[in-house]
């Protein structure tokens, strides 16, 4: 993706919609929560922003705020129950707490040397948890707003780490396939519980707490007992990873979705299935119930977070969102445009509008100087940076590296190294971003 910025700054008010999809992300959907209220959703994207939303009614969501200071895609979003505070984790390793009623950033943990891709928050809302590529689990104390624990064991990436409801013990759990639980007292392993053949990605801890809930790349979801490891119950066996998985206690439901894009509900008193989505349309990422417990907020790879009512469920369900998106055509294009919409597309618009996009747009980029696009909030790399952009410095950004050209750029790496497609997309861009005569 060509990522000329860090962020965009800029806040879009959102169209209401009657099918109650929360629809203004300008990238595909990584992380939704629902308060314990259910009446406001926290969603967070790709495009480098957590917005917050007016579920009240949910048949007419309202956007209420867009929290752009992040300098990568949020993986990861939870809310603090019993206050007006949210948390988000991203790309950049930087777990953020937030005030929903400011709309403002209260403190950053800069913890993580990797990107942060679960979050859970305690009963008691006093503590919080990070999981990171990094190979580590992080504990905060939120009133005193530092970091308690480092957990170090996992042998790759943590993928999720949950909190025991009685709030004496952490469960986390990654790609090398295991579970372990640590004492919150001492912040000590207290044993690996479970030790699964493939990684694992998804964990949620049951209310009754002795059972956990689980979904691993080999398709496996199943329920464990804490106490024995063992599995006491297969939720799912499918073709592609379990990659979502949301837990309503009040609502006795479960969900979990997989990279088959297939979601399914389960009811945890005696694990019957309740009802199947079968979407066509790409993985899902992210799941969270309704406040009323009928319904899921689903994220994928669609700019929106859509809302499927599966009880009372509908005999013949349409499937959620579109085929192929603008980052997935390849036909009928010429070589040039097929690169920027494999490359460029997710990051960036053409128009004038930057489209809540992760970098801005590219309307009248040749010839502009690195970091002066009005209304766009730059990383301090680019803002110092005294580059123009121009075939020879957006050539040399996809032959040698954004890290090179901009060195402390917070560019993630794209990379060509095959000249013809490269100069392509060079040449059609220059085509397609000549700003048009008023």
């Amino acid at each position: 993706m060509l990522v000329l910025g860090a962020m965009a700054c800029t806040t879009h008010a959102n169209d209401q919609l009657p099918t109650g999809d929360l629809a203004g992300h300008g990238g595909p959907v990584k992380a939704v929560a629902v308060s314990p209220s259910g009446s406001t959703a926290l969603s967070g994207s790709f495009d480098y922003s957590m917005m917050q939303w007016d579920v009240t009614d949910p048949a007419r969501p309202g956007l209420v705020n867009r929290f752009t200071d992040h300098d990568g895609a949020v993986n990861a979003v939870t809310f603090v129950p019993g206050s007006k505070l949210a948390l988000s984790g991203s790309d950049d390793g930087i777990v953020r707490l937030w005030s929903l009623e400011t709309a403002s950033l209260l403190h950053a943990f800069e913890a993580h040397q990797h990107k942060v891709v679960g979050l859970a928050v305690s009963r008691g809302a006093r503590l919080a948890a990070s999981a990171s590529w990094d190979r580590t689990v992080r504990v905060y104390d939120l009133a005193d707003r530092k970091l308690l624990h480092e957990l170090k064991g996992h042998k790759d990436t943590v993928n999720a780490a949950v909190f025991s409801p009685g709030g004496a013990h952490v469960f986390t759990t990654g790609t090398d396939g295991t579970i372990r639980k640590w004492r919150l007292s001492d912040g000590q392993q207290e044993r690996t519980i479970y030790k699964h053949g493939w990684g694992i990605n998804v964990l949620a801890a049951l209310p009754d707490g002795k059972h956990l809930a689980f979904g691993a790349l080999n398709g496996t979801a199943a329920i464990l007992d804490i106490e024995t490891g063992e599995i006491v119950q297969e939720l799912a066996q499918r073709d592609r990873p379990i990659l979502s998985l949301t837990v309503s206690a009040k609502h006795k439901v479960v969900a979990i979705g997989g990279g088959d894009g297939i979601v399914s509900v389960h009811d945890t008193s005696d694990w019957t299935p309740i009802k199947l989505l079968d979407n066509p349309y790409g993985p899902i990422w992210a799941l969270a119930f309704s406040g009323d417990g009928d319904a899921l907020y689903m994220g994928g790879l669609d700019d929106q977070v859509h809302y499927w009512q599966f009880r009372p469920g509908r005999d013949f369900e349409a499937a959620r969102g579109n085929f192929p998106r603008r980052f997935q055509k390849t036909t009928d294009m010429s070589l040039g445009e097929r690169q920027f919409a494999r490359k460029c597309s997710v990051c960036h618009t053409l128009s004038p509008d930057d489209a809540n996009r992760a970098g801005p747009t590219l309307y009248g980029v040749f010839g502009r100087k690195a970091g002066t696009l009005a209304g766009y909030a730059y990383s301090k790399a680019l803002l110092d940076s005294d580059i123009v952009w121009n075939e020879q410095t957006i050539g040399d950004l996809f032959a040698k590296g954004p890290q090179h050209v901009v060195p402390g750029t917070k560019m993630p790496l794209q990379k060509m190294a095959n000249d013809e497609e490269r100069n392509a997309m060079i040449e059609w861009l220059k085509e397609q971003t000549v700003p048009k005569a008023q």
